[in-house]
């Protein structure tokens, strides 16, 4: 063997870039297996949905105020029916999306720094290691679906319709782009956050006169408001839960708004105004040297600045995931397209690769980062201990949760659900009034589990059962069951 073919694969970047698959699939994988944790209350409301509504359901209005993309919806029932509803299976596509999210960002970051192919693989590792992204990666919720869609639109936008060389009367091109604007019609039916960068590409095929694809994804965004998006109106409890995440027609809280996203997204990092910063400059490189990848990726934030602007979507948290990968691709540019010469240039790559390394400076596999409401370890106990006669009260908010997993725990003793529309005084007497019927000798159990204002929760309940003489008698991650012993 000759050493030159020996050096090869050192040279040429393979070595490296298995080692950066390795390494973020391993964590994955190991995230996805190792962390047991219950599902919260919004899995749990979206899984009951799953496993209470049939197929032809999903394209119509959801209860318990949530909203998914249908043939995500269909997808999952599909799993459950055939692997049954536990924690893992609901999580799977979640999981696969944002396994397979990795590979297509860094073919997309091979494709736009096709003169930096080192970047690349610098890229494709620290947008693995986003923790939004980890943990969305196994949360049973379609936001990772979001991330993959959005880089699927990017990268088939830059490899099919991009293509200069396209002659007018070259059919077989034609044909191609009709096809793949098709399947990009499809897109949002997987993906409600894959509308953004479409809308994109529909400005970009009206300005470039591409009649029949524009004409397509035309005709397919009508048909699906009509028909998934109509269903979430202003009226659907939904809507009215992230009303007050909307931009509210205010322009002065677009910028606010963009702020919270890049610090969202750059956790743990607390160098969100260095980040505006360096996204800013990452514009300007892109606009001297890119135009295709500036023009989609600036009008897909505009997309869903605007739709949060006429309070269509709330570009909030998890929400705005689908945003990750086109800031990430932005903020890598000046690695790359170089603006400045000499020791300027240095600098300012100095300062923005560390910035970058830095929001993976955390430790990953830290379970109690992942975990939201834990229930289970409190029906496990229950299951294990309660006795014919004693009674179950579960407070608001947890409602949700117990209703999923009682439907495997399948607990026969008198339970008593408070509403998760009354107030905290209404659920306290109703509490009271339950626990007191309770025959002597007896245990009344009640059962907290919520993240919203768990601790002044927590903090009224711990004093209302102490005083009636109940006991804590366990606690787990803004959840704790109490007994009161009649």
């Amino acid at each position: 063997m000759k050493p030159e073919s020996f050096l090869k694969p050192l040279t040429d970047g393979r070595i490296l870039l298995g080692i950066v698959f390795f390494a973020v699939i391993a964590i994955r994988f190991s995230l996805f297996f190792g962390v047991d944790k219950s599902l919260w209350l919004d899995e749990a409301a979206l899984a009951i949905n799953i496993l209470d509504k049939g197929f032809g359901e999903f394209f119509s209005p959801l209860i318990y105020s949530q909203a998914a993309p249908p043939l995500f919806l269909i997808l999952t029932k599909l799993l459950t029916v055939v692997f049954g509803a536990g924690e893992k299976v609901l999580r799977f596509i979640p999981f696969l999306c944002g396994l397979l999210s990795i590979f297509a960002f860094y073919f997309l970051l091979k494709e736009v720094f096709k003169k930096c192919p080192r970047i690349a693989y610098f890229g494709t590792f620290i947008f693995s290691f986003g923790f939004s992204f980890l943990y969305n990666s196994i949360e049973f919720k379609p936001y990772t679906t979001d991330v993959l869609f959005t880089i699927l639109v990017f990268l088939i936008w830059l490899k099919i319709f991009s293509n200069n060389n396209i002659s007018a009367d070259d059919s077989k091109n034609y044909k191609k782009e009709n096809i793949f604007v098709f399947l990009f019609s499809l897109f949002p039916l997987f993906s409600f956050g894959s509308i953004f960068s479409l809308s994109a590409v529909w400005v970009l095929l009206f300005f470039r006169k591409n009649k029949i694809p524009f004409l397509i994804l035309t005709i397919s965004f009508i048909l699906e408001y009509f028909f998934v998006f109509s269903n979430l109106n202003s009226a659907t409890s939904v809507y009215q839960y992230w009303l007050p995440y909307f931009i509210n027609f205010s322009l002065l809280k677009c910028g606010t708004t963009f702020l919270e996203i890049l610090r969202y997204h750059l956790f743990p990092s607390c160098f969100a105004n260095f980040a505006c910063i360096f996204f800013v400059f990452g514009i300007f490189c892109l606009y001297k040297k890119n135009r295709g990848v500036f023009t989609i990726s600036l009008l897909t934030i505009i997309s869903g600045l605007c739709a949060s602007f006429l309070n269509l979507y709330p570009l909030y948290g998890r929400l705005s995931l689908f945003l990750y990968p086109v800031i990430l691709l932005v903020i890598l540019s000046p690695l790359c397209f170089s603006v400045f010469s000499g020791w300027k240039n240095k600098c300012v790559l100095t300062i923005v690769f560390i910035f970058i390394l830095s929001t993976v400076f955390y430790n990953p596999f830290v379970p109690a980062l992942y975990k939201r409401e834990e229930i289970k370890p409190h029906l496990s106990y229950l299951k294990d201990n309660i006795k014919p006669k004693d009674k179950i009260f579960v407070y608001k908010n947890a409602h949700v949760t117990f209703l999923y997993y009682n439907k495997m725990y399948d607990f026969k003793n008198e339970t008593y659900i408070c509403a998760f529309n009354k107030g905290d005084n209404d659920c306290i007497n109703e509490m009271n009034r339950f626990c007191d019927s309770t025959p002597a000798g007896n245990s009344c159990y009640i059962l907290y589990s919520s993240e919203i204002n768990a601790g002044q929760n927590i903090k009224t309940l711990n004093k209302i059962i102490n005083n009636a003489g109940g006991k804590i008698i366990k606690t787990d991650v803004n959840s704790v069951l109490y007994e009161m012993v009649k």
